[in-house]
C-alpha cells in the first residue's frame, strides 16, 4: 500500500484496488466501442470510424452522434449513480442503502412527472420554460425530499438505520404521489411519463451532458476531500468522532453532494433501478477496499450502466437500459439481504 496527498486530499492506494480500477477502465473502453457499434442500424467499423471523423454520409454522421450522446450519457449517468450509492452506504454503514432507498429518486421523479403531467403549473410555479422547468424540477425534487429525510432522521442525532426508515417511508409517500399524477393526467401524457419513468438512455439530450458532467466532476472531486471522513464513518460513530469525522459536517455534506448526482442522473435518464446500490458493492469486492468508496463505485457504476444498456441495444426487441438493470440487479440485492442476515443470525 501507498499514500498519496496533495492538501487536504489524502489517498491510500492498494495495489488491487490498481490493477482492478485499470482492468475496469479497459472494460469501459472495450465497451464504449462496442456501444458505437450497437444499435437498430448495423454500421461496420470503418463507416463508424468515417462518422467520427466527420467524413461520413449524412446519415451515419447522425446515428453515430445519437450514439456517442448515449455512450457520455451511460457513462455520466452510471457514475453518479455509483458514486451517489457509495456515499448513502458510506454515511448509514448499510449495504443496501441507495438514494433509491433514501425516497431521493422517487422524489425527483415525483416532480418530473408533475412537469411533464402539469406542464402549465410547474412552469409557473418555477418561472422557467417547460424543458427547463422539468431538469430544475426534478433537481428541487430530489433535494426538497432529502431534506425532509434528513430532517426527520436526524431528531436526536444521526442513526443511519433511522435514516434508511424514514426514507422509505417517505419514498412511498413519493411513489404515492407519482401514481396519483399519472391517474390525473391525459393518456398520452401518462405514457410519456411512465416510459420516461422506467429509465431509459433514449434520446438523451446533448445539451443536458456538458452542465451534468461539470456537475458530476465537482462532486467527485468533492468526495475526494470527503475521503478520509467517509472511511471514519464506516468505522462506527464512536470511532469517526475519535478521529475528528462527526456525523454533524460529514453527512449532511456526503448526503448533499449524493443527492446532487441522483437527481442529476435521474433529470437526464430517469430513475434507473438498483445502479447506485450494486455499483458499490460489486466495487468493494472487485477492488478489496475497506468499505464503499465513490470514486471505485462511480467506475463501476458507469461500467455496470454501459454493459446494461449495450446487452439492451443488442436485443431483438430493444428494452429500456431501466428493465435491464432491475433484471440483472433483483438477485444481487437478494444476495446481499440473505447474507447479512446470515451474518445477524451467525
Amino acid at each position: 500500500m501507498t499514500g498519496l496527498t496533495l492538501g487536504p486530499v489524502g489517498l491510500r492506494v492498494r495495489r488491487r484496488a490498481v490493477v482492478a480500477s485499470l482492468a475496469l477502465l479497459l472494460v469501459v473502453v472495450g465497451l464504449g466501442a462496442l456501444g458505437l457499434l450497437t444499435g437498430p442500424l448495423g454500421l461496420p467499423v470503418d463507416r463508424v470510424l468515417d462518422a467520427l471523423v466527420g467524413s461520413g454520409s449524412p446519415l451515419d454522421q447522425l446515428v453515430v452522434t445519437q450514439r456517442t450522446d448515449r455512450l457520455l450519457g451511460a457513462l455520466l449517468v452510471g457514475a453518479a449513480l455509483g458514486a451517489a450509492g457509495a456515499l448513502t452506504q458510506s454515511i448509514t454503514r448499510n449495504p443496501v442503502a441507495s438514494p433509491d432507498v433514501l425516497g431521493v429518486t422517487a422524489g425527483a421523479s415525483a416532480f418530473a412527472v408533475a412537469a411533464s403531467v402539469r406542464p402549465d403549473d410547474v412552469q409557473a410555479l418555477l418561472g422557467l420554460p417547460a424543458q427547463s422547468a422539468a431538469v430544475v424540477g426534478t433537481l428541487v425534487g430530489g433535494i426538497v425530499t432529502a431534506a425532509v429525510v434528513l430532517l426527520l432522521a436526524h431528531r436526536g442525532g444521526f442513526d443511519g438505520y433511522r435514516l434508511v426508515l424514514v426514507g422509505l417511508a417517505v419514498n412511498a409517500l413519493a411513489l404515492a404521489v407519482v401514481a396519483w399524477l399519472l391517474t390525473r393526467a391525459e393518456s398520452e401524457d401518462a405514457a410519456v411519463a411512465t416510459r420516461w419513468l422506467v429509465g431509459s438512455l433514449d434520446g438523451v439530450d446533448h445539451g443536458l451532458l456538458l452542465p451534468f458532467g461539470l456537475l458530476v466532476g465537482v462532486c467527485l472531486v468533492t468526495c475526494l476531500v470527503l475521503a478520509d471522513r467517509l472511511g471514519a464513518m464506516r468505522l462506527g460513530p464512536d470511532v469517526a468522532s475519535t478521529l475528528g469525522a462527526t456525523s454533524g459536517a460529514t453527512v449532511p455534506a456526503a448526503l448533499a453532494v449524493s443527492v446532487l448526482l441522483a437527481a442529476g442522473a435521474t433529470a437526464v435518464a430517469g430513475p434507473i433501478s438498483l445502479v447506485a446500490f450494486a455499483a458499490p458493492q460489486v466495487a468493494l469486492r472487485l477492488l478489496g477496499t475497506a468499505g464503499p468508496t465513490p470514486l471505485a463505485g462511480a467506475l463501476t457504476g458507469a461500467a455496470l450502466l454501459l454493459a446494461a444498456d449495450t446487452a439492451a441495444q443488442a436485443l431483438p426487441v430493444a428494452l429500456p437500459v431501466g428493465i435491464v438493470t432491475s433484471v440483472l440487479g433483483a438477485p444481487f440485492l437478494l444476495f446481499l439481504v440473505a447474507r447479512s442476515l446470515r451474518r445477524t443470525r451467525g
